[in-house]
């Protein structure tokens, strides 16, 4: 198992690495990290060549874009009528013919970093239903249409390279229904292919848990549920989310006055990103046995993720002395 800690090298984080005299790599030593998970969301050249310690790669994703997907001019116009303008949020893309040229585009960005795999998310919600919850597609959609998408760009990968789909809270894949986790995959035609399980958007869709024991039977529960399926499990994205008291809070309307930060801030307080103290949490590695285990956590800065990461990797078990 490569143990890694996700990383997007944007100008906030190379300078505060300076700030703090330290590098990246030096960093990972540190803590015992074979490398990262580097999250390119575009197509710039970095300041900083990171394909060294890059070992996988998190490819760029839109929450909402279905939609767009689908030529739904009404769902295009009420998504695009506040926080973004729909041209920048595609990247540049007028239509879903520029739009695959943009994902391909990023991919071969991702490349350049020689990783051994890549990320993919599989999930789709617009602005307003990221409040509400009212989603405008269901699961099984979302995931026809993800693999047509994927289908269409994935010959530019080289099939020695992993590609691992990620679960999120929002419709697409889910993992509550192995069916259509099953259904997803017999749709996708290219070899050397998994699923990214993060913990942390797998407990979003519970707001009954309390505690990070409940967090982990819960985990294991659904692994147990897709049976073989689980067998595609390749990557762990590890974080704690419990986020119910938030989620039971909300009246499911969007802000009159919605801006990005208030909707970024909405989003954190569902998907917190804190790390796994409790012990437990071995069950989830022991079961699954993953070839990559990603520590993805949310930190302001250097000095804030040195608390937070020793916390995850004593509860798995993980040496940084």
């Amino acid at each position: 198992m490569k143990n890694l800690l996700n990383y997007c090298a944007t100008n906030y984080y190379e300078i505060n690495l300076k700030q703090n005299a330290i590098t990246l790599s030096d960093y990972l030593k540190n803590f015992h990290l074979d490398g990262i998970e580097q999250l390119i969301y575009d197509t710039n050249i970095r300041s900083h060549d990171y394909s060294a310690v890059s070992v996988g790669v998190h490819l760029a994703y839109w929450p909402y874009w279905l939609g767009f997907w689908l030529d739904n001019t009404t769902s295009v116009k009420k998504q695009f009528a506040a926080v973004y303008n729909k041209t920048d949020y595609f990247g540049g893309a007028h239509d879903k013919n520029e739009w695959l040229k943009v994902i391909k585009a990023n991919i071969a960005s991702a490349l350049k970093q020689h990783p051994e795999y890549l990320v993919w998310h599989v999930a789709d919600c617009s602005t307003e239903s990221i409040f509400t919850f009212n989603f405008e597609y269901d699961d099984a959609k979302v995931l026809t249409a993800a693999a047509e998408i994927f289908n269409m760009v994935a010959d530019c990968i080289p099939t020695d390279i992993t590609v691992l789909f990620e679960n999120l809270w929002w419709p697409g894949l889910r993992l509550l229904n192995k069916d259509l986790v099953k259904m997803f995959f017999d749709l996708i035609k290219r070899p050397n292919v998994g699923i990214m399980l993060d913990t942390g958007h797998l407990l979003n869709t519970n707001c009954d848990l309390q505690n990070q024991q409940q967090a982990v039977e819960y985990i294991c529960r659904i692994i147990a549920e897709l049976g073989s399926l689980a067998a595609l499990i390749k990557g762990v994205h590890l974080s704690c989310s419990l986020s119910a008291e938030y989620q039971h809070s909300l009246d499911h309307q969007v802000p009159p006055h919605l801006n990005l930060q208030i909707l970024l801030e909405h989003i954190v307080n569902i998907d917190q990103h804190r790390p796994f103290t409790d012990k437990a949490i071995r069950k989830v590695l022991d079961l699954l046995q993953p070839d990559y285990l990603v520590h993805e956590l949310y930190y302001d800065d250097f000095p804030q993720l040195s608390k937070l990461l020793p916390q995850q990797l004593s509860a798995c078990g993980l040496s940084h002395e």
